[in-house]
């Protein structure tokens, strides 16, 4: 009792900052991207559904929320004028985010849909065509990631 293992980590300190960040702050908006409009998000963990919804309020978004694929193409189908955009998570029971990016862009080629998956970009671009109507989105992603594909799929 008593005894045990002490480890002491040893980090620098950044006297300055990197070459090319202040360049990059200043190229930046001083006031971050909104958005508008109505987007479907189908997530099935809902811990990351609450999350992102949070998130994709703040930036200005009404989110419609289904858990798996199936529920999502019933509410795009019954509410396809009001959808801007879908996000849809790549696992899910039911019918996954292939089955359902695939349905959508039967009923909408243009539909902008961002894919979001703990898979890796390789493995589901592999799967998908990502046009420049289509995003993708790692997990875990934070406020900023989610922003910016945002924003360059609804600009395109």
């Amino acid at each position: 009792m008593g005894q045990g293992t002490t480890f002491k980590v040893y980090l620098p300190v950044l006297k300055k900052q990197p070459a090319g960040e202040e360049t990059l702050k200043q190229s930046l908006p001083s006031t971050p991207w909104q958005g508008s409009g109505t987007i479907l998000l189908a997530e099935d963990e809902e811990s990351v559904r609450l999350v992102t919804k949070a998130f994709l309020n703040k930036f200005g978004f009404t989110v419609l929320e289904a858990v798996n694929g199936k529920e999502a193409l019933e509410l795009y189908q019954r509410n396809a004028a009001d959808i801007t955009l879908v996000m849809t998570d790549m696992g899910m029971p039911i019918m996954d985010g292939y089955g359902l990016f695939h349905e959508l862009k039967k009923l909408n080629p243009e539909l902008p849909i961002i894919v979001s998956s703990g898979y890796g970009e390789a493995v589901v671009s592999s799967r998908l065509s990502i046009d420049k109507s289509a995003g993708l989105i790692s997990k875990p992603y934070g406020p900023d990631q989610l922003r910016e594909v945002l924003r360059k799929a609804l600009v395109c």
